[in-house]
């Protein structure tokens, strides 16, 4: 069973049921899409701000795991992402920009914590 999602910018993206509901394994599947946009949105918040800041930012990666509620409607309740930065950055700025974003300017975020618990952290790869 797959369905095709086009945005509004006629990109489209490939939906799938998991495996377990008679899914193929050729598309994402729609609650995996939340964690994935969550991770694009933080990520195109992070990189923007801290280059606005002047920081050397190599590489962005985020780890985003979740915990769905075993009753129906099986939600996420739990939201954890690991930011994984690799450059030349100032800690205090890296700390700033991520609390900023999750708390602040990343909308999907915003959303999220409003049914999940929504935690983060990040590490500084340098070098």
């Amino acid at each position: 069973m797959k369905f095709e999602g086009i945005d509004s910018q006629g990109h489209m993206t490939i939906m799938e049921a998991h495996k377990n509901y008679g899914g193929m394994g050729e598309g994402t599947t729609p609650m995996d899409l939340f964690l994935i946009a969550l991770g694009g949105c933080a990520g195109i918040d992070i990189v923007t701000m801290l280059e606005a800041r002047k920081q050397q930012l190599e590489s962005y990666e985020v780890v985003i795991d979740g915990e769905r509620r075993e009753e129906y409607p099986k939600f996420f309740k739990k939201i954890a992402l690991r930011f994984v930065l690799k450059g030349d950055l100032d800690d205090n700025v890296v700390d700033r920009v991520v609390s900023l974003t999750m708390t602040k300017v990343c909308p999907i975020a915003a959303m999220l914590s409003k049914i999940a618990e929504v935690t983060w952290s990040y590490e500084i790869a340098r070098g």
